[in-house]
Formats: structure tokens, sequence, C-alpha cells
């Protein structure tokens, strides 16, 4: 797969996701375990083995992927990876990297006034953790 240079990563963001995360994403093996225990991966555009080889390759797409959004952190990759590797640590990463870098994924204003009604709190709370800076 060819890859353009628009769509390259600096080493510098490289390095900082593997600080943010305390993961080397260079240890995966490509097994895809992690893929096939995965909750969410019928929604998810990019598999979580398939953000793991962006990532290898230094391809900005694993920052701008909707499926770093999509994880939500149940840790059954973490705990299948025959190399231990923390991918929802990795995912999280990606995330923080996002929000920081400016993009806004979830508005108070915007949520409608019904949905406030119906939520449950603590999955509010949740929600402006994960997709909020």
């Amino acid at each position: 797969m060819a890859v353009e240079l628009s769509n390259k990563m600096s080493r510098e963001i490289i390095e900082r996701i593997k600080e943010i995360s305390g993961q080397d994403p260079y240890l995966c093996m490509q097994c895809g375990t992690c893929s096939a225990g995965c909750t969410g991966r019928e929604v998810m555009e990019l598999l979580p083995r398939q953000v793991m080889r962006l990532l290898q390759l230094g391809d900005a797409r694993a920052l701008h992927c909707r499926s770093i959004w999509v994880c939500s952190t149940c840790l059954l990759c973490t705990a299948r990876c025959p190399r231990g590797i923390d991918l929802a640590r990795l995912m999280e990463a990606l995330r923080v990297i996002n929000l920081r870098s400016g993009g806004e994924v979830l508005v108070a204003e915007k949520i409608p006034v019904e949905l406030l009604t119906r939520v449950p709190q603590m999955a509010l709370t949740s929600g402006f953790r994960k997709l909020s800076a």
C-alpha cells in the first residue's frame, strides 16, 4: 500500500503516542487477535489490527479514523494480545492527541435536551471525558 507524504505522521507524533500510552506499536506482529475479539468491529472503519499497522507505517490516517472514537476501551484486545500490547491505551493516546490538536467531537450545546433527560448521567460524564478537550 503506497502512502502519500501528506498521510505521513512525523516521528515526533509517533514518539508522543508511545509516551502517552506507554506502549510500543512496533511490537505488534499483526496476528489479528485484537480485531477478532473487538466488540465494536462491526461499526469500525478500520479494525484494531489495521490501526496498529497504520501506526507502524507512520500513516496519519490512524489519527483521524472513526475507529479510535468507536473503541469502548473494553480491554478485550489488551487481555488477548499475545504480545501484551495495551491497544486500548494506544487508542486513547490517539484520541488525546486529536483532542489536544483542537478536534472537538462532543459539544455540550449540540446535545438535544430530550436526550439529556433520558441518558444516564454517568454515560454523559463518560462521553464528555472521552470526546471533549
